[in-house]
């Protein structure tokens, strides 16, 4: 195994469905297939997160007193990190949601628009199987990296200054420095510290009605996640493990990715490092 010297920068989003064959041509060479937004898809994750702010028992009676805040849709660094090799990475992302409870603690909040009922003439039955669970275990490292990221946001100016000159290359003085304090007053709005919550919630369309137009409402459910920040962090070691390897993991046939299965070329792989 070579020694790593690349800091690698890891989103969040792209620890669930994780396929180590897709991860390792990104980071090391950046290949991937580039998805498409649907415009639809936003203006509902939008409605979703401006219904929950606010009181956070909003999002489910049982939480403790709090305020739901958005993290600005904005997307943010965390200070350099370390594994547990003592490697280094950043997160970079932006979440969906930030409780802060009234006792200084923090909760990190994902909402997902999937199923969690069964097909049935009970709206009170759950989907408490392991479909659910499923789905719960896949969004689990999303939750404890944007805790790491919210938790260790990056503060130093230079490091700001570059990413935003290189996010709007034509921006010229004082528009820039604008941008970069203008990021540093959304960081101290939206640093965290201790988390005592980690939860999804899942929304789903629950009835229709055709009378006057389309109208379809929706239904939630609020499912807490384990906080193991020491197991995340065994992950994230792992993660890194294979990403400084020689070559990527063998394509898996489960992957949902088209562009190893058609154009990945071992031979051209090597040729290129």
């Amino acid at each position: 195994m070579k020694k790593n010297i690349k800091e690698y920068v890891i989103n969040p989003s792209a620890l669930s469905y994780l396929c180590n064959h897709c991860a390792y041509l990104r980071q090391n060479y950046e290949l991937y297939n580039d998805s498409i937004s649907a415009g639809i898809t936003q203006t509902l994750d939008g409605i979703e997160k401006d219904y929950f702010l606010g009181d956070s028992k909003k999002i489910d009676e049982e939480l403790r007193d709090g305020e739901t805040i958005d993290p600005y849709n904005v997307t943010f660094y965390s200070k350099t990190l370390f594994d547990n090799k003592k490697r280094p990475f950043r997160i970079k992302g932006k979440g969906d949601a930030i409780v802060k409870f009234k006792d200084g603690t923090c909760g990190i909040v994902d909402y997902k628009t999937s199923k969690f009922k069964k097909n049935s003439s009970k709206k009170s039955d759950s989907f408490k199987n392991s479909d659910l669970q499923k789905k719960i275990d896949e969004y689990d490292p999303q939750l404890h990296a944007y805790y790491l990221l919210y938790s260790n946001l990056e503060t130093d100016f230079d490091f700001l200054k570059s990413k935003y000159q290189k996010k709007y290359p034509k921006s010229k003085e004082p528009k820039i420095t604008e941008g970069v304090n203008r990021t540093l007053n959304r960081i101290k709005e939206i640093s965290v510290d201790q988390a005592k919550l980690f939860g999804l919630v899942f929304v789903y369309p629950e009835e229709s009605d055709f009378k006057d137009g389309i109208n379809v409402k929706f239904s939630h459910q609020f499912e807490k996640v384990d906080m193991d920040i020491k197991n995340f962090m065994k992950k994230i070691t792992e993660y890194i493990d294979m990403l400084i390897k020689d070559l990527p993991p063998k394509p898996p046939e489960e992957c949902k990715c088209f562009m190893h299965k058609f154009f990945y070329n071992e031979e051209k792989l090597k040729e290129l490092k």
